[in-house]
């Protein structure tokens, strides 16, 4: 009995250490939505743009600044995060399946073949197998 509860226990604190941070963002994701002001909420149902900080909304409003703004490259941990949470969604479904997912969740088709999205400063494109015409993954940048 006393080898089931040390066996139980220990299968309890490796399991906590093993999905701490399962589900968490990148600190350089996070600095980027919490200066654009947005929620989770409205990040996740794709009404905030998280490339437009409350700096560019509220203060200097010249075109250089918003110039700059517009075209910085996203960053490399956020776009990592961003296509983790795609692939969950859309990973080993068909094309018209993840058309629709990205259609959703707010994503611009950039393309008549529907595979290059655009949302948030972000660019997804989608790895698609071209036999069976299933998404194996996407890339973002």
């Amino acid at each position: 009995m006393k080898r089931k509860n040390i066996t139980l226990a220990l299968t309890l604190c490796l399991s906590g250490l093993y999905f701490h941070n399962a589900f968490a963002i990148s600190d350089a994701y996070r600095a980027q939505l919490e200066n654009s002001g947005c929620t989770q909420v409205s990040e996740a149902n794709g009404t905030c743009n998280s490339e437009d900080s409350n700096q560019y909304d509220t203060s200097d409003d010249s075109s250089e600044a918003r110039h700059h703004h517009h075209h910085h490259r996203a960053d490399p941990d956020a776009a990592d995060d961003v296509a983790r949470g795609i692939d969950r969604h859309i990973a080993g479904k068909y094309q018209g399946r993840a058309v629709d997912y990205m259609e959703d969740q707010g994503w611009e088709s950039l393309n008549d073949e529907r595979t290059r999205w655009r949302k948030a400063g972000f660019i997804a494109d989608f790895d698609i197998n071209q036999n069976s015409g299933q998404i194996m993954g996407v890339s973002v940048h």
